[in-house]
């Protein structure tokens, strides 16, 4: 009768340890999926500033050349 019980309990143990084996897999496939996101919005965040400073640098020249006509 307590060997019976005991093989239930190790069951059970065992049924739960795989229950959160599955999570614990599918928790670390998310964390893989958005640090493969963040990654990719680095890049967009990185090519967006690379531009804007393209198109600040190219807005001063003109200022600059505008005021030295001025002058």
């Amino acid at each position: 009768m307590l060997a019976a019980g005991a093989d239930r309990d190790v069951a059970e143990v065992r049924a739960e340890l795989r229950a959160h084996t599955g999570t614990l897999n599918a928790l670390r496939e998310d964390q893989v999926d958005l640090r493969d996101d963040v990654r990719g919005l680095r890049e967009e965040m990185r090519q967006g500033f690379s531009t804007v400073t393209t198109s600040l640098g190219q807005i001063i020249e003109l200022l600059d050349r505008d005021n030295q006509t001025d002058e």
